[in-house]
């Protein structure tokens, strides 16, 4: 549905080690710290891809970069101070489908994700994990699915904000398959795993690189996975569609992004940069830890994508009625 794998943009993990090591052209940028926003608190799915990814990119730029984490409003807040910073490549913003198609359910945040700003490169594109406590009395999503449609209305399904990826996916499932299960939006999804992990909310939809040391440890069980095919680090956990949902796929992606006034040879050192990363470093196994892929695109290509997917997402609102809470 929402950005679909395209396994040829795909980057697969150790392409690069072989190569020699080409050395950086000098200039002034960067000649000083970077910092990258992050619309959401630590150790959500969108900091849990971040920071491994930017402290690999520090190595290659020569400069610390340090994770500014502005949760709040679907990560409203964290763009919009990004828009309004210096245009000089020291003030960036790392987010997902999700902040790039806010206008969906917020048509007035302040500022245009097209419009006001400059998108420097697509970091990863992947699925979301469907998990429950693992204490809940459900082994499959399709167990699940009949407890809910049992208990209308007892249910708690957390999230990390309203208008956000998983509340999209979750809201296209809830239409697809009808149960009524309560929206609990949190001020980011760490928050609302720890949530889970207590029991006073039964359901996430979230980033499985968010939840992996809770499944790892046995603290969460994974029912299915919503892309549409599985993925190699989590073999037997079924997508949704072979859990009982035919045709149901959602994937998301993430991206680096600069105000719109940035110069553009200091987005192509970024680009560059993060291409090198991603074909000469472990970040793509990282990555593939987290059950995502490693899916490097150039700005431009990312620019017209989130052109495409706002015009998705808005349509996919009014349409199974999702609302900002």
């Amino acid at each position: 549905m929402f950005g679909k794998i395209n396994r040829r943009n795909l980057l697969a993990g150790g392409l690069g080690a072989a190569l020699p090591l080409p050395a950086i052209a000098q200039g002034d940028y960067p000649s000083r710290p970077i910092r990258v926003v992050i619309g959401f608190p630590p150790g959500g799915g969108v900091d849990t891809i971040g920071r491994p990814t930017f402290q690999r990119l520090s190595q290659r730029l020569g400069q610390a970069i340090a994770i500014d984490n502005r949760a709040g409003n679907n990560g409203n807040i964290a763009m919009d101070h990004v828009t309004k910073s210096p245009a000089d490549g020291y003030t960036l913003f790392f987010g997902n489908v999700g902040n790039f198609t806010t206008q969906a359910l917020f048509p007035n945040p302040g500022f245009d994700t097209i419009r006001d700003f400059a998108y420097v490169c697509r970091v990863h594109i992947g699925p979301l994990a469907i998990a429950v406590p693992a204490d809940f009395p459900a082994r499959t999503l399709q167990e699940f699915l009949d407890i809910a449609r049992r208990r209308p209305g007892e249910l708690n399904f957390g999230s990390g904000g309203s208008g956000g990826v998983p509340h999209f996916a979750f809201e296209i499932l809830k239409q697809r398959v009808g149960f009524d299960i309560v929206h609990v939006p949190y001020r980011g999804s760490g928050p609302a795993l720890q949530d889970l992990l207590g029991g006073r909310v039964q359901l996430m939809v979230d980033g499985y690189g968010l939840m992996r040391g809770a499944h790892e440890a046995g603290r969460v069980r994974v029912l299915a996975i919503t892309s549409r095919q599985r993925h190699p680090n989590l073999p037997d956990v079924p997508t949704v569609d072979e859990a009982g949902v035919p045709g149901y796929e959602f994937t998301s992606w993430s991206a680096l992004a600069a105000p719109a006034a940035t110069p553009p040879a200091i987005l192509r050192r970024l680009e560059d940069a993060m291409r090198w990363t991603m074909e000469n470093t472990d970040l793509p196994q990282t990555l593939l830890g987290f059950a995502t892929f490693p899916a490097f695109a150039p700005g431009a290509e990312i620019r017209e994508l989130a052109v495409k997917e706002r015009e998705t997402w808005t349509r996919i609102a009014r349409e199974v009625n999702i609302r900002a809470d």
